[in-house]
């Protein structure tokens, strides 16, 4: 039997997922926490085979996950994502191959996605449109050493997904530039937000676009829009100079 501590904030969620799973085969003691601090001391009192930890408490404290699972580590943890699949920019970005990395920087600029979960030491990842049986079915798989995730991630590979250090990533201010060419803005327009020179502008274009593959600034510009890179606000670098 499974034994589950789910660690969700949103009172709504974290009863969905009470019920999906209470009295379900295979699945033991369901409990809950409210709050990120209580997780560690509730596994301490009665460990779990499995947590489902919100990405939100996540991202609040990076180090959550693996301070986790290095005081508690056979425990499993799935990260609730509060978005649709069809919804995350770093699956549409890796889905072009290895030359499409993000640095440790810019993958927070996106950072809702499973890929930094997993880069966090988590074991799979839920998202909201997971119905009762997949999220049973998940905790199942996750308990029994498999990675849950979108079918996209799951074919990388837990050992292949990029870290920090992969070859090449695309930089936070290289996603900037995208996020302002998916909006229309031209070189010069680019520049001005980002407080840069336009020929800085089109020097970073021709680093994404060779780390991407791609063979003109339109193919960039159609990437970029379709890829929702103008849901991304850029930070406007203010009297910056490189």
């Amino acid at each position: 039997m499974i034994d589950v501590l789910v660690a969700i904030q949103e009172p709504l969620v974290r009863l969905g997922l009470l019920a999906a799973l209470e009295g379900a085969d295979g699945i033991g003691r369901v409990e809950a926490v409210e709050e990120p601090k209580d997780i560690l001391d509730r596994l301490s009192a009665r460990p779990a085979g499995v947590v489902i930890a919100d990405v939100a408490w996540r991202r609040a404290d990076p180090t959550l996950i693996e301070r986790l699972t290095e005081a508690h580590p056979r425990a499993r943890v799935l990260v609730y994502v509060a978005h649709r699949a069809e919804e995350c920019i770093l699956r549409d970005l890796l889905t072009l191959g290895s030359r499409a990395l993000l640095s440790a920087e810019a993958a927070c600029r996106v950072d809702e996605c499973c890929l930094t979960s997993l880069r966090g030491r988590a074991h799979g990842c839920l998202p909201a449109e997971a119905t009762p049986s997949q999220v049973r079915r998940a905790v199942i798989q996750v308990a029994a050493g498999e990675v849950v995730a979108a079918p996209w991630l799951t074919a990388l590979g837990a050992s292949t997904l990029p870290g920090p250090d992969a070859h090449r990533p695309l930089t936070p201010r290289e996603l900037e530039v995208m996020a302002l060419l998916a909006r229309g803005h031209g070189n010069k327009g680019i520049a001005r937000r980002l407080g840069i020179k336009e020929q800085t502008v089109k020097n970073h274009m021709a680093r994404v676009m060779s780390k991407m593959g791609l063979g003109n600034r339109i193919q960039l510009a159609v990437l970029a829009a379709r890829y929702g890179l103008d849901r991304l606000e850029p930070e406007e670098a203010r009297g910056a100079t490189t």
